[in-house]
């Protein structure tokens, strides 16, 4: 493992670079558009254009990667993504800013996927796992710092946007200069929604809802924050509140449901985080401890929530089928994230901010309701049938699924499963 390690820092330094700019960015711009009098619904469309910029960079980019190659894809998502920054501060416009968001959305998601798949071509299948793992700990630790970033510059200045602007042009340095062979680069196969509906509805109705949360809090949190009253210092604390809960509960979470009904664990996670958030809405700038707690614990079990989902659908698939299936949900949380920051958006605007988090908590509440009516429609898979739980961070894209410790996708599997991918499968029904 440690091999593995040292011989991917170039890959692990690059990824901690992206993700603090990326969080810097997104946490700058969601403080920085009230300043400049952007509208609630204009600020949700800014924001939302870097998930727009996501999915599709996630399907068109790994057919660029497929062509040129890793360093020079890298090259280019970085310097893309290092300007693109830099136009929000030449421009006050939310039409430009959304523009430039989904360029920024579509380059970070290309240099996610040169990591990935550097990252799967060397994984063995003794450091698979444990090379994932890092990556989830590197990228939350990298959007956690970027956020707290926020506090270090002036409100209203530049130098955050020139700073955000430099991690992520560093980023591409170690990588341009590596001694190490680029690995061949074939996309991952991806199998269509009515497939992967059939093997678990509640993951993709699931996956697609997390999205929705997940796009609400980083793309209009800041905001949120801002109403609130609290300083950047503190909104960069409240938003890494939620990837320090990420941390310390995913895997506790992630283990109970190996040991009982996956479905019953997925429902006690939304449940209890919709009590966390409901209770988080009461507090503002005066009880900041007891907001940042609650935000923490919610967090935590919110973002376990998106790895359950996929597990959940595993359990269902041998592992030939894993990686397909596992694109496809990912495809799914992405098209949710889009819609995520324009409804924020429109829900602070028509019910003001304090309706923001009881909204959040609305969906965990629709979510643990599908989780009942599944439970009633069908049959646990056994616990001893359950593939262990593996955490995977939100940023993940489809390249990523192939690591995966449980997953297995061969040449062979794919030539079995071309004619009907869930033949032979007893818990498709």
């Amino acid at each position: 493992m440690l091999r593995s390690v040292i011989a991917s820092w170039t890959l692990f330094f690059g990824l901690l670079m992206i993700s603090a700019g990326s969080g810097l960015q997104n946490v700058l711009l969601g403080t920085r558009a009230p300043e400049l009098g952007f509208s609630n619904i204009a600020t949700g469309f800014v924001m939302s254009g870097y998930y727009a910029g996501i999915f599709a960079g996630s399907i068109i980019v790994p057919h660029i990667l497929a062509q040129v190659g890793h360093v020079r894809v890298f090259g280019a998502m970085a310097a893309i993504a290092s300007a693109a920054v830099l136009m929000h501060v030449a421009f006050a416009d939310p039409i430009l800013w959304a523009v430039m968001r989904l360029f920024s959305g579509f380059s970070f998601a290309g240099m996610y996927i040169v990591c990935e798949s550097w990252l799967n071509e060397k994984a063995t299948n003794e450091t698979r796992g444990q090379l994932l793992s890092l990556y989830m700990i590197i990228n939350m630790a990298g959007m956690g710092g970027g956020q707290l970033m926020i506090g270090l510059g002036a409100t209203g200045g530049i130098g955050l946007f020139l700073l955000a602007s430099v991690m992520v042009s560093i980023a591409v340095v170690p990588i341009l200069i590596t001694v190490s062979v680029a690995p061949n680069f074939e996309a991952p196969e991806r199998l269509s929604f009515r497939r992967i509906l059939q093997v678990s509805p509640l993951s993709v109705f699931g996956m697609a809802f997390i999205g929705l949360v997940v796009s609400m809090l980083f793309g209009m949190g800041p905001v949120y924050g801002r109403n609130l009253g609290l300083d950047n210092t503190e909104i960069g604390y409240f938003m890494t509140s939620i990837m320090v809960g990420t941390l310390l509960l995913q895997y506790p979470v992630g283990r109970l449901s190996d040991k009982f009904d996956r479905r019953a664990v997925i429902l006690g996670a939304s449940a209890s985080a919709a009590v966390c958030i409901a209770i988080a809405s009461f507090f503002d700038a005066n009880q900041f401890i007891l907001l940042l707690i609650f935000t923490m614990v919610f967090g935590g079990l919110t973002f376990s929530l998106y790895s359950l989902f996929i597990a959940h659908a595993n359990d269902f698939l041998p592992p030939s089928q894993m990686v397909a299936v596992s694109s496809g949900l990912l495809m799914v949380n992405g098209a949710g994230a889009v819609v995520g920051s324009p409804f924020a958006a429109t829900i602070i605007e028509i019910f003001g901010s304090r309706s923001f988090m009881p909204a959040i908590a609305l969906i965990l509440v629709v979510i643990s309701g599908f989780v009942l009516l599944r439970m009633r429609m069908r049959d646990a898979v056994p616990t001893e049938a359950q593939g262990p739980f593996v955490a995977f961070p939100e940023t993940l894209t489809s390249v990523a699924a192939g690591l995966n410790p449980e997953a297995e996708w061969t040449e062979t599997a794919e030539e079995e499963d071309a004619a009907d991918p869930f033949k032979d499968n007893p818990y498709i029904n």
